[in-house]
């Protein structure tokens, strides 16, 4: 819009001198007019000549300079009043210069620090923000420990750490371990999505949720239920939950062969965290699950945070097989 202006102003300008011109024209026309009237008059005045009687010379000159003088006068003027106006082609539109484009600068953006992970471990699972991990020696180690751990702010930090117990005969390769063999199997797994015990309530400051067990409480190895939580008013195969009063007081599912994670018939059911078994039973020692004091499991209780999906994961300290830096 802007380059359009100037043209428009000069159009205006231009057409007001050619009035002017005009008017000046005008004049001059009718005083060529009015000479032309005299000279007529003055021709008048002369005998027109004849073939017998030449007209005076110097007087038809006279009045021949006159005219022409009268004449010439006017087409310069005419000549003068012609106006260049600019033509402004439709087609072609102006040229519009249109500003620079600004280029961006570019600013390096420094890549954010790999988070590390607690105890070496490979990776954890997808968008699990607390580790839940026990940990043994080596492979048939029965006694280690049992540690928690969040992550914020791109670090894990632990939380909890308490002595825990494993199976009769040890820790084993979870992908090996066989049904009944008494072993704790390595690996990693979603824990079961509730915990569980005999009291009507859990521990206070629990934010996990809660299943009282009752007389209709099973922990299933049947075939349709394998190694599930089972509600059932007749006799199910496996676990009377109910009925194991000191290691089931408080406990939960660690997640090893258990929905959702792979289950395999033939590996092994009742995968537990729970309380430490009584010191006259297999010397304190569990059919395969991870056993930690009671204080301990009422503080895994309210330490344990859904909303921060935790996973749980057995492992070695050692390198090799079920190593827990191999999860």
């Amino acid at each position: 819009m802007s380059e359009k202006k100037p043209i428009q102003m000069r159009r205006s300008t231009d057409a007001a001198a050619a009035r002017k011109r005009a008017l000046a024209l005008a004049g001059a026309v009718g005083a060529a007019a009015l000479a032309i009237a005299v000279v007529a008059v003055l021709i008048g005045t002369f005998p027109r000549p004849s073939a017998t009687t030449p007209a005076s010379s110097s007087t038809e000159r006279a009045v021949t300079s006159v005219v022409k003088a009268v004449a010439a006068s006017a087409t310069a003027e005419a000549t003068s009043t012609r106006v260049a106006v600019p033509v402004v082609s439709k087609s072609a539109p102006l040229a519009v210069k249109k500003p620079p484009k600004k280029v961006a600068k570019r600013v390096a953006v420094k890549a954010p620090a790999p988070v590390v992970l607690p105890l070496g471990m490979a990776s954890v699972l997808p968008g699990s923000k607390q580790l839940i991990v026990a940990t043994g020696s080596k492979l048939g180690a029965t006694y280690g420990t049992l540690r928690i751990f969040n992550l914020a702010n791109g670090t894990w930090k632990q939380v909890l750490s308490a002595p825990a117990r494993f199976g009769t005969y040890g820790l084993v390769d979870g992908t090996k371990r066989k049904q009944g063999s008494r072993m704790t199997p390595t690996g990693i797994w979603w824990p079961g999505a509730w915990v569980w015990g005999w009291h009507k309530s859990p521990p206070a400051g629990t934010s996990m949720p809660y299943r009282q067990t009752t007389t209709n409480v099973w922990w299933s190895d049947e075939a349709n239920t394998y190694n599930q939580w089972v509600v059932s008013s007749r006799h199910v195969s496996g676990e009377h939950l109910v009925d194991v009063r000191i290691q089931y007081e408080y406990a939960l599912s660690t997640g090893y062969n258990s929905p959702p994670n792979q289950v395999v018939h033939g590996r092994g059911t009742a995968i537990f965290l729970h309380v430490f078994d009584p010191p006259d039973y297999h010397n304190g020692l569990s059919a395969g699950c991870v056993a930690i004091a009671r204080a301990d499991m009422i503080r895994v209780l309210q330490t344990m945070n859904p909303a921060l999906k935790p996973s749980f994961a057995v492992g070695t300290e050692a390198a090799g097989a079920g190593a827990i830096a191999s999860y």
